[in-house]
């Protein structure tokens, strides 16, 4: 698998986002996804309903790297750090350790598992 394949997916991701854009969220994340935030639990619908609330004034990926692959699914861990814009949303700035499980959908991949966890020096 080309890991800069899947870095760009990643990449769209968070610009969907950063952007709040709910339909662009969805073109990468199946609705029936399970996202792990923070605690709590999500389906890709109910999180890409969500992101219209988000604030990311800005993200860097770091670390990007393939952990499992095989012909139809990939997983990839990675390290994100998020600023914002509004102080009162600090809680979404930071830098987190990100795993995503990509799946082959008819021409395409979609995210069907996403997680993601403070690093503890935050």
């Amino acid at each position: 698998m080309n890991i800069d394949a899947f870095l760009i997916l990643d990449t769209r991701l968070w610009e969907a986002i950063k952007n709040n854009d709910r339909d662009g969220f969805l073109e990468l994340v199946d609705e029936d996804a399970v996202i792990l935030c923070d605690g709590y639990r999500y389906s890709g619908k109910e999180y890409a309903d969500m992101i219209s609330n988000f604030d990311c004034r800005s993200f860097v990926i770091d670390y990007y790297e393939i952990v499992n692959e095989d012909a139809e699914s990939v997983q990839a861990y990675y390290q994100i750090t998020n600023e914002v814009n509004d102080i009162r949303k600090l809680d979404l700035a930071g830098t987190f350790n990100i795993t995503v499980t990509w799946t082959r959908k008819q021409d395409g991949w979609v995210a069907i598992f996403l997680m993601n966890q403070r690093m503890i020096s935050e």
